[in-house]
């Protein structure tokens, strides 16, 4: 990233720039694989001397190109004043990451050059890193050199037995020794991985091992040198079986023309950032959740996003669901609330997963992921008809219903609810999306325990039997879309007699209670209900008074809609979901209300949102900012939030979810038709979407304004129709 603040990417292979960690507020900086960082210091200097850092771009996902200059140095024939030595350093990922220093000599002085290049690998747990005890750490053994390959090995042994490394080699002859420990003090290097060296607290760094090269650069001359550094996992996969980057391949170009060139570049970003979080892990492919925390499989995560983007890339849906489907739960496991049929939230692959230290292996704890599973498996199937595809999953989506009717409704009230325990640093208590500890509060601000029953999960529940509903009625299996009809009445009847506050004009965040008293409403103002607006749950009347208490300057920043309202007692803006802005929660409120036919609000959160993205560098849309409100010193940009992933794929695909809604496109499957309804912003007046697919066929959409109306032309099953208000199945 700019601002030296790197990310770049490459499979399952990352690299994160300057970045505090979330948990642990050290530096995350590193070279990451499977969880573990493989090099957590890397820093570079000229005759013994920092260089001074002119610039830092990333050229691709997967290659940033970094420029330094010498300041002040006393050689044998002379003074060479600052900045007449250009240096620069080309960083690729591929199967490995190799750094390629070039000197460039301007002067008119002969440069006799020392380069020392300083590495050390500390292979420490991602989950470490972000602050989750590590109970106990292996052994960290003494770098060797191998003069004949030019080969610098670090390695560590696991508390597991598991023998994990990282090499370096040169192409050209070096001189390597280690010294003492990497540094632990936070001071900003030359290196290109600006404060890569931070050590944890009462951990024992690293060695340092620094590799030196000598070479006389004469006047107007340059010379180079390459390291290869090639990170080595506990089940590591041959170097030719991995994914591997064409580097300078050019990138594509954005699945959008309109004549508003700042908003192409906004698509054009969310669809390279989505791009790039797309990762093989040893289950298959789909998108990681986010750089630097989550480059693992993610359940709700990735299943969020194939809703985002299912109009677009099925392909990828599809991916997601066949991984997610292969680790679903077969037994009752409290250690990892594993239950049969649920689906999975988190993987994680590194030593504290593999050691039981932390659940992850996979990690259940969360409700939404199992119901969110069927309903994208059932648009997945209704946007492509794929047959084959509804075959081989229909099992697993019936195990997952199963799961919602049996272990997620436990109490049999119609609700799919869990029970939160005692916050630890290994388990979430609160088991939706908003996952943190302190996300759930009565309107008077006392915490909300016991059985909980989130409003939006409700209607990810009603929205699966729904769709699947439509799915199977298509297959010709009458009978059980009748049956899933009428439990999704039955989720519907109970969500609006017992969630709907009246006075409010709006539905409770959460129902709550235990097992010896009825649950009820967590009264909180929440954008929770916006979502349940996206499942197409409420009646119109109910959602119409939704839309209006979200429009409202408690729940609306200027920068989108507020996680919490600003009346609550436990709002805070730099929270991380009482009064933050989510893009992602903002997309799915924004397609709600675009099908209950309130597009003049619509077009206000997408202006938030699109004009958000304008002031972060490269137009990327982070996993959330702050709410304070749009006025005054706070109205040229939103404030960030501090630990704030980015790139994150839910916030890329809210791009594309905003983009659909403004071109008012969804689905008949009973007609094999995509519907148009075309609204747009002020600052749109005409605009293609190519790529697009359904049934099998790529298609394209050319959408002109005219005056109060638009012509629509296109290559595909497209058909202009205006929305019809939603009923209630």
């Amino acid at each position: 990233m700019l601002d030296h603040n790197l990310v770049l990417k490459s499979d399952e292979l990352y690299l994160a720039g300057d970045q505090l960690s979330d948990g642990s507020s050290e530096q995350a900086a590193g070279l990451y694989l499977r969880d573990t960082r493989f090099l957590n210091h890397l820093a570079l200097k000229l005759n013994g001397t920092d260089l001074d850092r002119l610039s830092a771009r990333t050229v691709g996902p997967s290659t940033a190109l970094l420029t330094l200059s010498n300041g002040l140095l006393k050689l044998p024939d002379g003074t060479l004043l600052p900045h007449s030595i250009a240096v620069e350093q080309r960083i690729d990922l591929g199967s490995a990451m190799t750094v390629k220093v070039s000197i460039h000599n301007y002067s008119r002085l002969s440069l006799p050059a020392q380069l020392d290049l300083e590495l050390a690998a500390d292979f420490r747990d991602l989950f470490d890193i972000r602050g989750v005890k590590h109970v106990e750490r292996g052994e960290i053994h003494e770098p060797s050199f191998d003069d004949h390959s030019n080969t610098l090995t670090m390695s560590y042994t696991g508390i597991d037995g598991n023998d994990t490394s990282t090499t370096v080699t040169f192409d050209q002859k070096a001189e390597v020794h280690h010294q003492g420990h990497s540094p632990q003090k936070k001071k900003r290097s030359a290196g290109p991985l600006p404060n890569f060296e931070h050590v944890a607290r009462g951990a024992k760094a690293p060695p340092m091992c620094v590799a030196t090269f000598k070479v006389d650069v004469a006047p107007g001359e340059n010379w180079s040198v390459t390291a290869t550094i090639t990170p080595h996992p506990v089940g590591d996969i041959p170097v030719s079986d991995r994914v591997t980057v064409a580097n300078d391949a050019p990138i594509r170009p954005a699945p959008i023309y309109s004549d508003n060139d700042a908003f192409d570049a906004f698509i054009n970003r969310c669809d390279q950032d989505l791009e790039m979080l797309m990762t093989s892990f040893p289950q298959g492919t789909l998108p990681a959740a986010g750089i630097p925390w989550y480059v693992a499989p993610f359940g709700r995560d990735s299943l969020i996003v194939g809703l985002q983007t299912v109009h677009i890339f099925p392909e990828r849906s599809e991916a997601t669901l066949r991984v997610l489907a292969s680790m679903q739960g077969t037994q009752i496991d409290t250690w990892r609330d594993e239950q049969p049929g649920k689906i999975i939230h988190e993987m994680r692959y590194g030593e504290m997963a593999r050691t039981n230290q932390i659940p992850q292996s996979p990690y259940y704890g969360t409700v939404d992921a199992t119901p969110l599973f069927v309903w994208l498996f059932a648009e997945t199937v209704a946007w492509t008809g794929d047959q084959q595809l509804y075959r081989d999953l229909l099992p697993n989506a019936k195990r997952a219903m199963e799961w919602a009717e049996k272990y997620g409704d436990a109490d049999g009230d119609s609700l799919v609810e869990y029970d939160t325990h005692t916050p630890d640093s290994v388990h979430i208590s609160n088991k939706g999306w908003k996952d943190s500890s302190d996300s759930l509060n009565y309107r008077d601000g006392r915490r909300a325990t016991g059985e909980i029953a989130l409003v939006e999960v409700q209607g990810y529940v009603y929205a699966s039997y729904a769709r699947m509903a439509d799915v199977a009625d298509r297959m010709g299996d009458h009978d059980w879309s009748d049956e899933l009809r009428r439990k999704a009445e039955r989720v519907r009847r109970t969500v609006e007699e017992t969630f709907w506050m009246e006075d409010e004009g709006f539905y409770a965040q959460a129902l709550a209670g235990d097992k010896q008293h009825e649950k009820k409403q967590v009264d909180a103002i929440s954008s929770n209900a916006g979502q349940l607006l996206f499942s197409g749950l409420p009646s119109p009347e109910r959602a119409a008074r939704v839309a209006e208490r979200l429009a409202q300057p408690d729940m609306s920043s200027g920068w989108g809609i507020r996680t919490l309202s600003t009346k609550m007692p436990t709002y805070n803006p730099i929270s991380y979901h009482n009064g933050s802005v989510w893009p992602h929660d903002n997309s799915l409120i924004v397609e709600g209300l675009r099908r209950y036919g309130h597009a003049a609000q619509v077009l206000d959160v997408v202006n938030a949102i699109y004009e958000a993205s304008r002031t972060y560098p490269l137009q990327r849309l982070p996993e959330l900012y702050c709410g304070f409100a749009r006025e005054g010193a706070r109205a040229n940009a939103p404030v960030d939030y501090p630990v704030s992933c980015s790139p994150q794929a839910w916030a890329a695909g809210a791009g594309f979810l905003l983009l659909k809604s403004v071109l008012g496109l969804r689905l008949d499957a009973d007609h094999s038709q995509v519907l148009v309804d075309p609204f747009f912003p002020t600052w749109l007046d005409s605009l293609t979407h190519v790529d697009l697919e359904a049934f099998g066929t790529t298609y394209s959409v050319a959408v002109q304004r005219r005056q109060d109306d638009y012509n629509v032309g296109t290559d595909g099953p497209v058909v202009r129709e205006p929305f019809a208000t939603p009923t209630p199945v």
